[in-house]
């Protein structure tokens, strides 16, 4: 009797009392929420997971759909193009250099955001064909015995996809290429075929942009495209499983293969029917999911045994204020930490309100900084995409005026504006800041078509770069500063025919490549001339040709000191720029291979 008696003393101490309802609050819920919990937990977590990556998916699943239209849109505005039509109905009426027009002006022009490399194959009914690769007589009897090419010309616009890999290949470079079939019908009568091919690289783009391995499945399971490298084993789908994703648009499965678990996402690429289908590994999102409880766990517990032995020590001089303190943290934090609590109590409380008043002051500012910032992140956001709409908009509104031109029989407007076009898109470009040769000798081109309706026949260009000079490195806009300058400065002030002349010398035991731009313009004196060389050599001092300072700084910048421009010059003769570059083709990295 005194034995249970001492042990009801000794359980009716508040340190008891405390100890037991910690266990009876913390231990006993944990124990319980670790089996009633986890599992629905679990479940929640998966659909999150799933519902996210479904999402993720259809974003994908909608950019393959602008893919495909842009590839069906390209191969339609082909087969409306008047001079293909043309071409095809009348083959023995179109010439070489009519197919030459057809290739540089229609089919080399097919870049969009999602493709930049394209393959075009035209073929007519009388045995002729048209390519913008190397087909062969071998490929082209294949084509015409193939399946799919008597499919599409059973009826008028007939479209088909295709999908080619090593041992069924349409051009001899063997590139594995998704290719749109489409017969091109006038007035309801085939009179040719269209073959638009992209390159499956551009998709393997697209589908590795997303986590886990994706794959492109046409309706019977055959892979169109993979994120999967070469070299590595792809999942292999059972017949039921691939029934379920074929009957539906779209959905999730949980698949067990061999000794695995996935979760696969589907979605219904709507042009083509094929699937879009994502594996992402189970244990990938779980791992963390089992981490983080374990964590959880141990932090509980902690707590808990914290909690426990400050309650053996805390006394209400401290349990009090802790209550206050909890009580005025409540009202500050709705008041989004605009206010600034009391300091009272202890010492050690009083210190932490005063630290969390220093906290909170800290924090608001932190939050004003942060808000700022977002406004002028998003202010520039819009500003770029602005800058980059304006170019584009000016650009299509030129091309619609150019073909206003032409339809109007106005071929000297249609022209100018095409060279003006040209000049923007090359301008414009797709951000790259080098390219080859030949597309800067093409910009110049253009630049003194336009000049030419000022001057006539007073200005004339010479272009003296042999062909295997054409892949050669240069900085973008390099050359039209200095053609500009040889017009302004030296042809305009003649009172004869002046002549521009564009050559270059190729040095491959020293790497160099040297480009001269040589005019028989009014040229200028000694003095001048060796004024403009000190200002271009000082890299700090400044110069009267901003173009010619523009081109050595750019070329120094890129290159280094090694390499930029001279320049010589005779009053009454002319002058000649001459450009110092490294000898390098275009795409060549900087190591060298």
């Amino acid at each position: 009797m005194k034995k249970t008696s001492r042990l009801l003393q000794k359980w009716n101490s508040l340190h008891n009392q405390f100890l037991l309802v910690i266990a009876l609050v913390l231990i006993f819920p944990l124990l319980l929420s670790s089996y009633w919990i986890d599992k629905p937990l679990e479940t929640v977590i998966e659909t999150k997971i799933g519902n996210s990556a479904q999402e993720a998916l259809n974003q994908a699943n909608g950019n393959l759909e602008l893919f495909f239209q842009d590839v069906l849109k390209a191969a339609v505005d082909l087969s409306l193009n008047p001079g293909i039509t043309a071409m095809l109905k009348q083959p023995e009426a179109t010439t070489y250099y009519d197919k030459l027009r057809i290739t540089d002006s229609v089919l080399d022009k097919l870049h969009t955001p999602f493709f930049t490399e394209t393959y075009v194959t035209l073929l007519d009914r009388h045995g002729g064909w048209m390519s913008t690769k190397y087909v062969g007589p071998d490929l082209y009897e294949t084509y015409l015995q193939s399946d799919w090419y008597r499919q599409t010309l059973q009826e008028p616009y007939g479209i088909k996809w295709l999908v080619n890999d090593r041992d069924h290949y349409l051009y001899y470079d063997k590139s594995r290429l998704l290719t749109l079939v489409k017969t091109v019908t006038d007035a309801n009568r085939n009179i040719g075929t269209l073959l638009l091919s992209v390159k499956d690289s551009d998709l393997q783009k697209m589908l590795a942009k997303l986590e886990g391995e994706v794959v492109l499945l046409d309706q019977t399971g055959r892979v169109i495209s993979s994120s999967v490298p070469p070299g590595m084993e792809e999942i292999s789908l059972r017949p039921e499983s691939l029934q379920t994703i074929q009957t539906s648009s779209k959905g999730q499965l949980i698949l067990e293969i061999g000794d695995k678990k996935w979760i696969a996402g589907y979605a219904t690429v709507g042009l083509t029917g094929w699937k879009l289908v994502q594996y992402i590994p189970h244990e990938t999102v779980f791992s963390e999911i089992y981490e983080l409880r374990r964590t959880n766990r141990l932090t509980v517990a902690g707590i808990g045994l914290v909690f426990m032995l400050l309650a053996v020590t805390v006394t209400h001089r401290v349990t009090r204020p802790l209550k206050l303190l909890n009580k005025k943290m409540s009202e500050i934090a709705k008041n989004d930490f605009n206010s600034s609590l009391h300091e009272a109590g202890p010492a050690e409380i009083s210190t932490l309100i005063a630290t969390y008043n220093g906290m909170s002051a800290q924090i608001r500012e932190l939050l004003r900084r942060l808000k700022e910032e977002y406004r002028k992140k998003e202010e520039m956001r819009f500003q770029a995409l602005q800058a980059q709409i304006n170019p584009h908009f000016i650009l299509n509104t030129l091309n619609n005026i150019k073909w206003m031109a032409y339809i109007r029989d106005d071929r000297e407007v249609g022209e100018m504006l095409s060279s003006l076009g040209s000049m923007m898109e090359a301008s414009i470009g797709r951000g790259e800041t080098l390219i080859p040769l030949k597309e800067e000798l093409d910009y110049i081109g253009h630049y003194v078509t336009l000049m030419k309706l000022r001057f006539s026949e007073k200005l004339t260009l010479h272009m003296e770069v042999p062909p295997e000079c054409g892949d050669q490195e240069m900085i973008k806009l390099l050359l039209q500063p200095l053609v500009e300058n040889s017009i302004r400065h030296g042809i305009e002030l003649l009172d004869r025919p002046g002549v521009i002349t564009i050559g270059t010398e190729v040095r491959r035991e020293r790497g160099l490549m040297i480009l001269t731009v040589t005019d028989n313009g009014c040229g200028m004196s000694g003095l001048k001339l060796e004024a403009l060389r000190e200002e271009l050599a000082d890299p700090d001092g400044s110069s009267p040709s901003i173009g010619l300072r523009n081109v050595q700084e750019r070329i120094r910048l890129h290159y280094g000191g090694d390499y930029g421009l001279e320049i010589d010059s005779e009053a009454g003769v002319g002058t000649t720029v001459t450009l110092k570059l490294p000898l390098r083709q275009a795409g060549e990295r900087r190591d060298g291979t």
